[in-house]
């Protein structure tokens, strides 16, 4: 019998709890690994909380093992890349985790790390690059980009050839008009409607969109 891969979360907060409940249910649909826990730096990521994984250490302290794989449960698009390289170096391996609800279109690429949160639209020929995490009831249309470690939160809309950077957070009901392009390491507020193309490192706010310091 077939020894399946042990799935590790890295980050018990709450994004990491969430991504277990999505890795339980997605592990039902033949998904192939076993889930093993969490590793974070706080020890007491856990403390008070009813959660059906253990806490297995800290990330400086892990060495991955051969029949390990990982997933990057942190919401903070540096953090995300910073931890996940931190492991990726030791020989660590990364997963995708696509929730069963999430809907995929005709050639859509997904790289190592990805997370499909419930209920997540992305259409066809997209790509989504390491690292991206995608929350639930977001939407991506056809021909669009998603660059390494960005983070759309949830009920964001993303229209067609919209190009997203490298380590961009997206907060809740974004929406991007078509065409857009958003440039690596902007940060765009919960709720703001983006008509035009932003600079890289810009900070976004508002209906229209707006920058701020």
């Amino acid at each position: 019998m077939k020894t399946l891969p042990q799935l590790i979360i890295i980050g018990a907060g709450g994004f990491g709890r969430e991504v277990l409940a999505w890795a339980e249910q997605s592990a039902q649909f033949g998904v192939d690994w076993t889930i093993r826990g969490f590793i974070d730096d706080n020890p007491d990521a856990l403390s008070g909380k009813r959660v059906p994984a253990p806490w297995l250490g800290t990330l400086q302290d892990h060495q991955p093992r051969e029949d390990e794989v990982f997933i990057c449960a942190i919401g903070t698009p540096r953090y995300r890349k910073v931890t996940s390289e931190l492991i990726a170096h030791r020989g660590g391996r990364f997963t995708k985790l696509v929730h069963r609800t999430a809907v995929l279109g005709h050639e859509v690429s997904l790289g190592d790390g990805v997370i499909l949160c419930p209920y997540v639209v992305v259409s066809g020929y997209n790509e989504l690059g390491e690292g991206v995490a995608v929350n639930f009831h977001s939407s991506i249309d056809h021909d669009a980009r998603v660059g390494a470690w960005s983070q759309i939160s949830c009920h964001c809309d993303l229209t067609g050839h919209v190009h997203v950077g490298r380590g961009v957070f997206l907060g809740s009901h974004v929406s991007i008009a078509p065409g857009v392009q958003v440039g690596d390491d902007a940060y765009l507020g919960a709720g703001t409607v983006v008509l035009r193309n932003v600079e890289a490192g810009a900070k976004m706010i508002g209906v229209p969109a707006r920058r701020i310091e």
